[in-house]
């Protein structure tokens, strides 16, 4: 009879430990869903505006995750006099599916459309890279993803833009 008891007590406390596990998943998920939002428009806030502030700066650095930047002073902005600005960041939408994040940048110098669309696009190019160091990030056929959310950025400079897949 001792036995039985002692599997019965045993059985009862598996039981109210499962309930309580349970019930830790289930508040603790969306909890974690939104701190890997969080974590990702952080790092993106990040990367825009360490871009622009490499960019106005106009220093080179030999690196070959800068080379996206570089490029940018190189061929666009050159390395001195140039007031580059990330202006900042929305989700332009969000569903089960996507998430779309729009990043503005503006600057003082007077370039055509298409260079600006070319600048965006090397901006999206470092901006991608950054958000690849982080493990809540997936890459498929050349797509970036967080969870089952395929992640779009449209990067905006002055008026051009780029989105990145």
């Amino acid at each position: 009879m001792s036995n039985s008891r002692r599997a019965q007590t045993a059985i009862e406390g598996l039981l109210l430990m499962s309930i309580v596990v349970l019930s830790s998943v289930i508040v603790i998920l969306p909890y974690l869903e939104n701190s890997r939002e969080a974590t990702i428009l952080l790092r993106l806030k990040d990367s825009a505006s360490f871009s622009a502030s490499y960019i106005t700066n106009g220093v080179v650095i030999g690196e070959e995750k800068f080379d996206p930047l570089n490029s940018v002073i190189k061929n666009y902005t050159g390395s001195s006099g140039v007031k580059f600005s990330f202006l900042g960041l929305k989700i332009v939408r969000e569903n089960s599916s996507e998430i779309v994040v729009l990043l503005k940048f503006s600057h003082n110098l007077n370039l055509t459309k298409d260079k600006n669309s070319k600048i965006a696009k090397l901006i999206g190019e470092f901006v991608e890279d950054s958000l690849k160091d982080l493990s809540i990030i997936s890459t498929y056929n050349g797509k970036m993803y967080s969870g089952e959310k395929h992640l779009i950025l449209n990067i905006t400079v002055e008026d051009g833009w780029s989105v990145i897949k």
